[in-house]
């Protein structure tokens, strides 16, 4: 007990305020001003004081950009979620590099500020978590990786083949066979994921999958729309789009508007990820729904169950379609 004082005192010298005031706010009894808080904190780091702190109060978002609405919405819905357990939130986008990633996560666990982190990699490189100590609270959200058993088990994510399976099966009830895929990057397990519950459904279907049929790219209004024309070009072309991403499908609609290719009328489209914007598009896309708000509370829980040291498992939500007016049946004589 003495040397817990003695280092208290320490502590409070080196920050310039009482030991009260430096234990109750080790304690999570004490909100301080940001200034004094950055003084503690350096001060808890210049003395080597082992701090054990009863409550969580914050934790970073890592994300790999905001311009994508998917990753814009889900920040706004773990906000939320974070707000209503009383936790700050930094968000720190990583541009999806592999150096960012890491110099992100480096500054995640040297931050006096920051007690945990929720991260969806974009890179797929599981290298930049081989720091992380075991201790640390850290969830995988969204993307999961081939990593440690301790990190492989703290995931949440959506069911990427089950949602991908929904939607290809959802066009070919509507009388498609010959339906492409935009794929995402295949660096990324989730896009691996999208990739085979599309070929898996068409297979169950009795469909042939056509490798012709399937572009790769990333998740962006860009890649859609530069797949447009190549989709069009291909012989016995296809009647029917799945997308692994509604931004990419919002492309894919804005480049059809601009060549004369009407959605559904000649290409029926269905999306994945159930932004808010696809409900503005003309037509209203089709899409397979994230499940959101369960993604960040359900994070957050784990992120809670490490912080008091309890064991976590890996979660994946289920996905629902959700209907559009971008989905048509094939009309016979449609080639």
């Amino acid at each position: 007990m003495e040397e817990f004082i003695v280092s208290m005192r320490a502590v409070a010298r080196e920050a310039g305020v009482s030991a009260s005031t430096v234990s109750r706010y080790l304690r999570g009894e004490l909100r301080l001003n940001s200034e004094t808080e950055r003084r503690v904190e350096a001060a808890l780091k210049t003395t080597g004081h082992v701090r054990h702190r009863n409550k969580l109060r914050s934790v970073a978002l890592v994300l790999p950009e905001l311009s994508n609405p998917y990753f814009s919405h889900l920040a706004q819905v773990f906000v939320e979620a974070a707000q209503s357990r009383s936790l700050r939130t930094q968000i720190a986008v990583s541009n999806g590099s592999r150096e960012r990633e890491q110099e992100i996560l480096d500054w995640v666990l040297a931050s006096p500020d920051v007690d945990s982190a929720v991260y969806v990699s974009m890179s797929g490189d599981q290298k930049v978590l081989g720091g992380v100590p075991a201790h640390f609270p850290l969830v995988l959200l969204d993307e999961s990786l081939e990593v440690a058993e301790r990190l492989q088990a703290s995931y949440v994510g959506a069911d990427h083949y089950g949602g991908a399976y929904q939607a290809t099966q959802y066009l070919v009830s509507a009388g498609h066979s010959r339906i492409a895929h935009l794929a995402g990057p295949q660096n990324l397990r989730s896009a691996r994921e999208r990739l085979s519950g599309y070929s898996e459904a068409l297979q169950d279907r009795g469909i042939e999958f056509d490798e012709q049929l399937v572009l790769s790219g990333p998740y962006s209004e860009a890649f859609g729309a530069a797949s447009l024309p190549r989709l069009i070009r291909i012989k016995n072309r296809p009647t029917a789009v799945f997308t692994a991403s509604d931004i990419a499908a919002i492309g894919l609609i804005s480049a059809g508007q601009h060549s004369g290719v009407r959605i559904p009328e000649d290409l029926s489209l269905i999306g994945f990820d159930g932004i808010p914007t696809g409900a503005w598009t003309s037509p209203r896309l089709a899409t397979v729904v994230q499940p959101y708000s369960e993604l960040a509370h359900m994070a957050l829980d784990q992120i809670e169950r490490q912080w008091r040291g309890e064991d976590t498992q890996p979660f994946n939500l289920p996905m629902t379609v959700a209907w559009g007016e971008s989905v048509m049946p094939l009309q016979s004589g449609v080639v």
